[in-house]
């Protein structure tokens, strides 16, 4: 036995090792994708310390997981104890909160992650089971007590990550993570495991036949294909009335096939580990339904005040109606998704469809499949199930500008949506529905990424493809929001990571002004100290005030002013004051005056001059006295005039070239407060007088030079405004900081619709569990 469970060990090891590497490094990848697209500095830099905290401590994971693996293995034969739930955890409908999914705990999500490799495993884990249960000499393992079960490998994974020192938002991120790599993996896993103990003699012969339950009144209680040409129950081959749900074709007894001896003990272990495979799914399902039953009693209670108020609300009068099945509001549903347009037409004008028209069109059409002047009517859940979606939709629409592509994209997600949530409860309840991740994908990226005129038409063209698949295909089966939620994320990956390159280089760009306008501050210091009260000549004077500070400073930002290009272009200027300052009838020898005019031909190019017009600046700067004739000094003029109005290097990023506006005390507060906020604050500014708002945001910004760059979701360069134009903006509420959002955007819009309904109801709005 110490070598069979040895063997498992190895195996075990090197599969869970592979995989928490791999697991390890896309968390690494999710917390800085969370962090690059985090809507507030507070959530960025709590994802970037999460991300610190993994690569300093991941070295530990591996090594205590294995460790407690080799725990269990150890310990089979111990009686299972506080073990048997994942974390010490079960699920009851008593802890499910209601609707704010964000609470839920790691014990739930890790039952959620078990629950589901248990149900699409079930009959390799019962046959495992069964030989665990020979190696330890005890009854068979059922998969919640099995050493390498899904549950005992999320319980060993959960304390492993102690070492991680998560908070809790980032550790349920890891675990969902873990749960896509172990989904392909555990499979082939246990396949592999059985294979390996059976090959060493353990239950070699063991299979798993599944065993009809014998009737206990007439043959006719059974279908006709269980039953033989007399009535009675068929029997296989060699299969004899005593062979039990796990027998090997050989003459193996019951007792090595891990079953009691009979064959009702060995069909009850069969049932008890099917039942036991499928509790987590359906204990899930049962408060997803419970949790509805909830909502609807909130939501009777806001349709009785409206009632009494006047509002409307009143059901069809049942003496004059008919109660319309799920199954035929579907069957019209599905027609209607689709033939509807995302529009419709209000007062002569074209406006976003919302639930409320898609329910007056299937009740239109559910009145003409019926008799005579009877009305359709929803039954109750249907009903309830449309208008809390309703509500759903209206509360997402306020974050979508109407004329965006975002709000025909939502409106042709109403049919569909409205389908699963009269299929799936738990469409309201739990956060990892893959159509509710679906819409939240659409509502987030539309309203932010496609909230702007210039929006990424690349990007419209995407989600319209996944949109129209979706109203083309969807016909029931939700693993299509999965597959094309996945095929949308790649591609958001994809332009997020464009969109961070776009940035860097915009802020790249910024710094490098901020230095060139460093640079041509301290030359301008330079060159006006060298200057000083000299009497020179006005071509002179005006050519060493901004070409050659323009020289000098392109040179400090190039080789720096510690360099020995900077003391030679200090030793050249120096050289031609001297020239301008020379006594009649002394002059440079002819050497001298073409390496002078060499020198100043090379820097005056450098700085953006042509050719032929440095070459008569430095012509004149050199041999002033020898041109000093009427037409030259006109010449001269004209030359001065055309260097005072040349574009200066660096000017645009000049701090000194806007008068400065005195601040008020709000504004100065403003101004301490931005700079100490972070890069990567998003900012949200109101464009005009109909409140009309965008995020954008702040990439960098200078203390020194007063510029900031803000950039969109794309990153692409949207504004640049200055440390006290913004702060001007947030004392007057044009734009203020983005707080910090838990949870996603359907989630919120869900928070917000569910206290809304307890508030009706009298109850607190709080989102604690009711």
């Amino acid at each position: 036995m110490r070598t069979l469970l040895g063997n498992v060990l190895e195996r075990t090891s090197e599969e869970m090792e592979r995989t928490l590497v791999a697991v390890l490094d896309e968390f690494e990848q999710q917390l800085f994708r969370h962090a690059e697209q985090a809507r507030s500095n507070s959530v960025q830099v709590r994802w970037l310390e999460a991300q610190r905290l993994v690569k300093r401590t991941r070295p530990d994971l591996v090594p205590r997981f294995l460790v407690a693996l080799e725990a269990e293995l150890a310990c089979i034969r111990d009686t299972p104890g506080s073990r048997t739930s994942t974390g010490g955890f079960r699920l009851s409908h008593t802890e499910l909160a209601l609707v704010e999914n964000l609470d839920l705990d790691e014990a739930t999500v890790m039952t959620e992650i078990a629950g589901r490799t248990e149900v699409r495993n079930s009959l390799p884990l019962y046959l495992l089971g069964q030989r665990f249960g020979v190696l330890a000499g005890r009854p068979a393992f059922d998969a919640e007590n099995l050493p390498v079960g899904p549950q005992a490998l999320c319980r060993m994974l959960r304390q492993a990550s102690d070492c991680l020192q998560l908070q809790t938002e980032h550790r349920l991120l890891m675990f969902r993570i873990f749960d896509r790599h172990l989904v392909p993996l555990y499979g082939p896993y246990v396949e592999a495991v059985n294979s390996m103990l059976s090959r060493n003699g353990v239950l070699p012969n063991l299979h798993y036949v599944p065993v009809r339950a014998r009737p206990t009144g007439q043959g006719a209680a059974l279908p006709r294909s269980a039953r033989g040409d007399d009535g009675r129950p068929a029997r296989r081959g060699n299969e004899s009335a005593d062979a039990g749900g796990a027998a090997g074709n050989d003459g193996g007894s019951p007792r090595q096939a891990g079953g009691g001896g009979d064959a009702p003990a060995g069909a009850e272990a069969a049932g008890a580990a099917a039942r036991a495979a499928i509790g987590a799914a359906n204990a899930l399902r049962d408060a997803a339904n419970d949790a509805f039953q909830q909502m609807r009693h909130l939501l009777a209670g806001r349709r009785q005040l409206l009632g009494k108020l006047g509002g409307g609300g009143a059901r069809p009068d049942p003496g004059n109606s008919v109660t319309v099945s799920t199954a035929e509001v579907q069957y019209v549903l599905g027609n209607l998704q689709h033939s509807l347009k995302p529009t419709v037409m209000a007062n002569g004008k074209p406006v976003a469809r919302t639930v409320n028209h898609l329910k007056q069109d299937l009740l239109a059409q559910l009145r003409t499949a019926l008799p005579g002047d009877k009305a359709p009517a929803l039954a109750e859940e249907d009903g309830d199930a449309i208008d809390l979606v309703g509500m759903l939709f209206d509360h997402i629409m306020k974050d979508v500008r109407p004329s965006s592509p975002a709000s025909s994209l939502l409106a042709k997600l109403q049919v569909p949506l409205l389908r699963v949530a009269l299929q799936d409860k738990a469409f309201f309840t739990r956060p990892q529905h893959p159509a509710r991740q679906m819409l939240n994908a659409i509502a987030e990226t539309g309203a932010y990424w496609l909230g702007e005129d210039d929006a990424d038409q690349q990007l419209v063209g995407k989600m319209n493809a996944v949109v129209d698949r979706t109203v083309r295909d969807f016909d029931g089966d939700l693993s299509l929001f999965s597959n094309l939620l996945e095929d949308l994320s790649s591609h958001l990956q994809t332009i997020s990571r464009k969109a961070e390159v776009a940035e860097k280089r915009h802020v790249e760009a910024a710094r490098g002004k901020e230095k060139l306008a460093l640079a041509r501050d301290r030359a301008s210091e330079v060159v006006e100290g060298m200057l000083g009260r000299q009497e020179l000549p006005r071509f002179t004077h005006t050519l060493l005030s901004q070409a050659w500070t323009d020289v000098m400073a392109l040179t400090a930002l190039r080789q720096g002013e510690d360099s020995a290009a900077w003391a030679h272009q200090l030793a050249v200027a120096e050289r031609l004051i001297q020239v301008a300052q020379s006594p009649p009838g002394i002059t440079l020898t002819t050497e001298q005056a073409q390496a002078l005019r060499q020198e100043v031909l090379a820097s005056l190019s450098q700085v953006g001059y042509h050719e032929e017009e440095a070459a008569a600046i430095a012509q004149r700067l050199v041999e002033p006295q020898t041109l000093a004739d009427d037409d030259s000094a006109a010449s001269r003029t004209e030359m001065t005039l055309r260097m005072k109005s040349r574009a200066r290097l660096g000017e645009e990023m000049e701090p000194g070239q806007r008068a400065k506006i005195p601040l008020s005390t709000e504004e100065q507060a403003r101004l301490e407060q931005i700079k100490h906020l972070p890069f990567g604050t998003w900012f949200e500014f109101t464009l005009n007088q109909q409140g009309d708002k965008v995020r954008r945001r702040l990439s960098w910004f200078s203390t020194v030079t007063g510029h900031m760059l803000f950039v969109n979701h794309r990153g692409q360069k949207v504004g640049e405004y200055t440390l006290e134009s913004l702060a001007r903006l947030m004392a007057q509420n044009q734009a203020k900081l983005v707080e910090e959002e838990k949870g996603t955007m359907i989630d919120r819009a869900w928070s917000t619709v569910m206290n809304a309904l307890r508030t009706f109801a009298g109850q607190s709005p709080a989102g604690n569990p009711q």
